[in-house]
């Protein structure tokens, strides 16, 4: 069965949600669009509602059929009729609730957070705030695309989509080239994708780019691109004028982000891996921008990938704080006299976010900056991921 597959390598491996899942969908191509449709839901269901789950069948974690029980109870919440199956016998006589009543059950089962995870939420937050924000991030993320203005403007775009494939997007209030569909379908073949007219990038992800503000000419160092979101975005932004050094320690992720930008028409962006220390050196002082999405626990990002709340810890997330201190330290010397320093994290909380900001400029590297602005976006007010931004510029 490959959601059980599925629910031990996500939950007991820490194998990360998608490549899983995309994994899965590979080793069974005979499966129907329903059948595959049905896996990813029940998977993403199973994770995130794991603690309210083990609390509605009062499962035993270490029971031999811990997961096949755990998606006997996502059916029972789904009001279909269990199966014959040996494995969840035991659930059969269960009547089912969900979701739970706020007024009857606490909030670590209610939201199925770890008891950590709930601990640094009223740490950060006063407890109103905390339940909205803990009950958002349980609600499914929407579909959000970025129009690629090097290759149409955004409201072209959306006329397209709807005419030529029947698919309804709103462009953002906010955010020029986010546009936002009515519902999730699947993107990867669509002839405007392949040919570069918008990426799939959540709408907050997308300011980060345009807190950056970056000129046509201006020299920008993206420190921690990945497979290059953020890099494209400011590539178009700068209409393929000037340079972006994109940095990251893998390589295969360097590689996805040269296809992407071959796709967008991108043409002024340079990949480097992280080791490349005469680049480094050469750069030194000398970057209009250095933008550093960092690594961070995901926090923020719990619509997508409920995964993160089970295989995060306290631990891990202080190695990431230590982490983020010294990219910070160790990329805030290339920004030239005047120049801006964006940092960026998808998550929430003060420890990863405020609190780096705040000791870095401490530091003797960040003395000779100031702090321009910062913000918070939390999901249930904003309705997109959880992100922080904060802008510096070098004095």
């Amino acid at each position: 069965m490959g959601i059980v597959e599925g629910l031990q390598q996500i939950l007991d491996k820490n194998e990360a949600l998608r490549p899983c899942l995309n994994r899965l969908l590979k080793l069974n191509k005979k499966w129907g669009s329903r059948d595959r449709r049905q896996l990813g839901e029940a998977v993403l269901d199973c994770v995130r509602w794991k603690r309210t789950y083990q609390y509605l069948g009062d499962l035993n974690t270490q029971s031999e059929n811990y997961y096949w029980e755990l998606l006997g109870i996502w059916i029972l919440t789904k009001k279909i009729a269990l199966p014959e199956w040996e494995e969840i016998a035991t659930l059969k006589h269960l009547k089912i609730e969900f979701p739970l009543n706020a007024k009857t059950t606490d909030r670590k089962t209610r939201e199925s957070l770890p008891d950590w995870l709930d601990e640094l939420g009223l740490k950060s937050f006063d407890e109103d705030t905390w339940n909205k924000e803990s009950q958002s991030l349980n609600q499914m993320a929407p579909l959000v695309l970025r129009a690629n203005t090097l290759k149409n403007d955004p409201l072209s775009l959306v006329k397209r989509l709807k005419k030529d494939f029947n698919i309804k997007a709103t462009q953002s209030s906010t955010i020029p080239e986010a546009l936002i569909l009515e519902k999730h379908q699947k993107l990867s073949q669509n002839p405007i994708y392949l040919k570069g007219g918008f990426e799939i990038q959540d709408a907050n992800s997308q300011q980060v780019a345009h807190w950056a503000n970056p000129q046509p000419g201006n020299l920008v160092v993206d420190a921690c691109a990945g497979s290059g979101g953020k890099s494209l975005h400011l590539a178009a932004i700068m209409k393929n004028k000037g340079k972006i050094i994109a940095f990251d320690p893998h390589q295969n992720k360097l590689d996805e982000l040269q296809k992407r930008a071959l796709r967008n028409g991108v043409s002024n962006i340079q990949t480097s891996t992280t080791d490349d220390t005469q680049l480094y050196t050469k750069l030194m002082g000398t970057a209009d921008i250095v933008l550093i999405d960092a690594p961070c626990s995901g926090l923020g990002v719990l619509k997508r990938n409920p995964a993160a709340k089970w295989q995060m810890n306290p631990e891990r997330i202080e190695a990431l704080e230590q982490l983020q201190q010294q990219i910070l330290e160790k990329n805030a010397v290339l920004v030239k006299n005047g120049g801006a320093l964006l940092y960026a994290t998808c998550s929430i909380f003060p420890n990863e976010n405020q609190d780096q900001i705040r000791r870095f400029l401490k530091s003797e590297v960040g003395s000779v900056f100031t702090l321009e602005k910062e913000q918070r976006f939390l999901t249930h007010q904003t309705g997109f991921d959880g992100f922080y931004i904060a802008s510096l510029k070098k004095i």
